[in-house]
């Protein structure tokens, strides 16, 4: 327990503190790498004092199918973030498809965060407009880059250590079932390679995919959001309801992890508010423990949440809430039985089981309020992308999950149980295996692409704007440099407003009438022309239109 919450405790405060510092000291170099320095010196000064005072805890000790478990998350883990990109010849590579968009987007915000001198920082993916994003990981990872530590290896081993925490909240939370419904969610999906064989994707037809796969993987703020909430869940239970009623983890520790949660995941932040307003209302004796803790923390979690949400007090981002009746779904039956196949029959089973059952308090304490934010996603939509929901439903699934099992079938025969296992998690564990297959390797960018970018980069200021191809892998956004328009995909996800943008950059790269007249309007310093621009805009009548190197451009 001790040497999580101070991993946990030391990234928190290193992000938190950086902050300010970096706004002081005009960006995250500032002080010839002060600031940076400042903030990991704090940050490991934090952890060392979280794991003096922090108490061991209970610890459910593995069992032969833990141990099993516990190996295949941990060989799932190392699989996932040892080659979570990687160089092949002249390549970088992903092992994953789910992460081409997505680690392109990591990519630059951590070398933006480590270049920009303005704070709260601009966004890189739209120029004028503030940065709107949980940037907590990557503003770790950038510290960890100012600090000489490099995106390629930080990456790696974030990831790594991340699951190694992830892994153990689950254990201490659920046990095996918790890192099974990590694994190997995801309904009947897998059926589809009874048709196509060995190469073909269960995730393509489904929706709620494999959650460790299309979630913990990509999403990087998860490698903190759910160690650090499971850990509250897990001590928050122990409290209210453990021998002795002994605090688990000390009160300026859980502020500290709860407080800084909207930096990590608006949604994690969103669920633990949740859980916290459950267990007031359904366990009468922990309101006091619960009012305390939400009187220190929620007014911290309300600022970092107002930060990441409108850019610390920019412009508000296209309304994301809305009806979102069904989810995603197509309206037919087959669609839920596809999905979630047992899962949600079950899930229903035991919410109404729990409300007839005496005793059994401590699993409606987290059940119910579990359920209600799963129903709450099948009726509203808190992103601009529905899909985005996931990143609330892993939560309630995660905490369901193992009172489905202690609940509901460890009571049952050994056949029904084992049954129910193969319904629930069969299908999840052949989509996982799939998704790991040593034979995937997605192209990402030229090594060769990057370095060229990079020289002819090397000289321009880090805030200057760059007018460039709105391509998730183009190597100047990948560089942390801010352009005109990013990737489509990332600026609507995000409800971001930028087609009247991506209209100009358009006339601005084809050459059209007042070109530097747009550019002007835009705020483009540079025009960057490479491979990615001649695809993009092939007829363009820009003068420097025809060049086969790749070259940057300056606007007068």
């Amino acid at each position: 327990m001790r040497l999580p919450v101070a991993i946990l405790s030391c990234v928190a405060a290193a992000v938190l503190v950086s902050l300010p510092l970096a706004w002081l000291g005009h960006g995250l170099r500032g002080g010839h790498g002060v600031v940076t320095w400042i903030s990991l010196s704090i940050g490991l000064s934090c952890a060392i004092l979280a794991g003096l005072t922090c108490p061991q805890g209970n610890f459910r000790r593995p069992t032969g199918w833990g141990w099993i478990m516990i190996a295949i998350f941990a060989a799932s883990s190392a699989r996932a973030f040892l080659w979570i990109f990687y160089a092949c010849d002249d390549d970088w590579k992903v092992l994953s498809p789910n992460n081409l968009g997505d680690l392109s987007l990591h990519l630059s915000f951590i070398n933006w965060l480590a270049s920009t001198t303005h704070w709260w920082p601009a966004s890189p993916i739209l120029a004028g407009d503030p940065l709107r994003y949980p940037l907590g990981s990557d503003l770790f990872n950038a510290l960890l880059m100012v600090g000489g530590i490099p995106p390629a290896i930080s990456l790696i081993w974030c990831g790594l250590i991340g699951s190694a925490l992830t892994g153990y909240a689950l254990w201490r939370w659920g046990g095996g079932v918790a890192l099974a419904a990590l694994l190997f969610n995801g309904g009947f999906a897998a059926i589809v390679l009874l048709k196509t064989g060995w190469g073909g994707n269960p995730q393509e037809v489904s929706e709620w995919k494999n959650l460790f796969l299309t979630v913990f993987v990509t999403q990087r703020g998860f490698l903190y959001a759910l160690p650090a909430g499971f850990l509250l869940l897990a001590a928050w239970r122990e409290e209210a309801f453990g021998e002795g009623k002994k605090r688990v983890l000390q009160l300026p520790v859980q502020i500290l992890l709860l407080g800084t949660m909207p930096l990590f995941s608006i949604h994690g932040a969103l669920y633990l508010g949740v859980a916290m307003a459950g267990m007031a209302i359904l366990v009468p004796f922990s309101r006091c423990q619960m009012l305390k803790l939400a009187l220190f923390s929620w007014p911290l979690m309300a600022l970092l949440g107002w930060m990441i949400t409108s850019g610390a007090g920019g412009p508000s981002a296209i309304h994301a809430l809305g009806w979102q009746i069904g989810w995603l779904s197509d309206g037919s039956y087959q669609f839920w039985f596809w999905n979630f196949g047992i899962a949600l029959p079950f899930a229903v089973i035991l919410c109404f089981y729990l409300g007839g059952k005496k005793g059994e308090l401590v699993a409606r304490a987290f059940v119910w309020p579990a359920a209600f934010v799963f129903l709450a996603c099948m009726l509203i939509r808190f992103a601009p992308w529905p899909w985005d929901n996931t990143k609330l439903m892993i939560w309630s699934w995660l905490v369901i999950a193992p009172y489905l099992w202690s609940e509901l079938l460890v009571p049952r025969p050994q056949a029904l149980r084992v049954l129910a296992l193969l319904l629930l998690f069969g299908s999840g564990a052949a989509t996982l295996l799939v998704g790991l297959d040593g034979r995937h390797g997605y192209f990402l960018v030229k090594r060769s692409s990057l370095n060229t970018a990079s020289w002819e980069l090397r000289t321009i200021p880090p805030n200057a704007v760059i007018a460039c191809a709105p391509e998730y892998n183009q190597p100047v956004l990948m560089l942390g440099h801010p352009v005109v328009c990013g990737y489509e995909g990332h600026l609507w996800s995000h409800g971001l407003d930028y087609k009247e943008r991506l209209e100009l950059l358009n006339k601005l790269m084809n050459g059209e009438g007042d070109w530097r007249g747009t550019a002007r309007k835009l705020g483009a310093y540079y025009i960057y022309w490479g491979e990615l621009e001649s695809k993009k805009w092939p007829d363009s009548l820009l003068p420097f239109a025809k060049e086969t190197i790749p070259s940057l451009h300056r606007l007068e």
